[in-house]
């Protein structure tokens, strides 16, 4: 066999894989399209808080993953999106589908607001400087100036705006958005701007990279999606309050999912959240007095053990190819 015919084998090899991959991703969409016909309501809770998951890590992967500016603050906007729709469908009566747009809209405001000076920090500063807002928030949110509109401690209890059946094609819609947004932006001349940022934001900067106006605009998205997904969140739980909103676990679980999938990648995040979904699941079930303990022993283990994450160790054996798309 010559050379230009092992060209053609390999040529015909990676169409084969490509067309193999896409008649997988048809297969799965579809399957999770009609899985509320075919499973019991505690499933598609279940894969309802899968897909909030994804767009949860997706949404964090955006910043962090893209600009390496480690956001230990992450649930200050889903607490500000699942607050401002909260206000809106309930003491103001806005239409729900409204009401959890309005929520990623003031998410994303919030990270422009704050991300005009926390992203003026650099490396831990700013990673110190995110944890600090979150800790903060719930203080903030109890406040005399702030009850009347989150009622304090006592938080919201909700109305069910719609069927369980809408908050599941809802969620399935953001988590499918959030990562199609993610593969324009790391496709584009925005992405790689973002990547030289990470890679050395003082050379990205010599070489006409605005670099905190590209900062900024990856923080707003991500808070946009944050905000948008836990609207939905929110609302599927029936309650929100400064505990819930401003959730250190919440926090946690985006960073978990990221790591163990692929920090930096594009379907890391989705691979860690149905990970850790199910892995999460499990221990509530079988362990819930151990839950968080089991939980965390488990992330330790998988963490030593790729410590790239999972899309990483597939691309460092020639499974998936190196490929800023995947």
């Amino acid at each position: 066999m010559n050379k230009s015919d092992k060209l053609r084998l390999a040529e015909k090899f990676k169409t084969d894989k490509r067309l193999w991959l896409y008649a997988i991703a048809v297969i799965v969409v579809a399957l999770l399209i009609a899985l509320p016909r075919i499973v019991s309501p505690y499933l598609c809770s279940v894969v309802f808080l899968m897909f909030i998951y994804i767009a949860y890590a997706e949404a964090w992967n955006i910043m962090t993953g893209f600009t390496g500016y480690i956001n230990f603050g992450f649930s200050v906007f889903a607490g500000i999106g699942g607050y401002a729709s909260a206000i809106l469908i309930i003491d103001h009566g806005i239409w729900w589908p409204v009401g959890w747009l309005l929520g990623g809209v003031f998410a994303s405001i919030g990270a422009l607001i704050l991300g005009s000076f926390m992203l003026r920090l650099r490396g831990s500063y700013f990673a110190i400087g995110m944890l600090c807002l979150l800790l903060a928030a719930p203080v903030l949110a109890t406040t005399e100036y702030l009850i009347p509109l989150t009622h304090g401690g006592y938080g919201f209890q909700f109305v069910q705006p719609v069927s369980d059946l809408t908050m599941y094609y809802s969620a399935f819609f953001i988590s499918a958005a959030t990562v199609f947004v993610a593969y324009k932006i790391i496709t584009s001349s925005f992405g790689a701007k973002l990547l030289a940022i990470r890679e050395d934001e003082e050379g990205a900067g010599s070489i006409g990279i605005n670099t905190t106006k590209e900062k900024i605009s990856a923080f707003a998205i991500s808070g946009f999606f944050a905000g948008l997904a836990a609207s939905v969140f929110f609302a599927f739980q029936n309650y929100i309050d400064p505990s819930s909103a401003f959730s250190a676990w919440y926090n946690s679980l985006p960073i978990i999912m990221v790591l163990l999938g692929g920090i930096g990648t594009l379907w890391g995040p989705v691979v860690g959240a149905v990970i850790m979904t199910f892995v999460e699941e499990f221990f509530w079930s079988v362990l819930p007095e151990t839950y968080f303990m089991a939980c965390g022993a488990v992330i330790v283990l998988l963490v030593l053990l790729l410590p790239g994450g999972i899309i990483t160790w597939f691309k460092s054996r020639g499974i998936l190819p190196r490929t800023r798309a995947i």
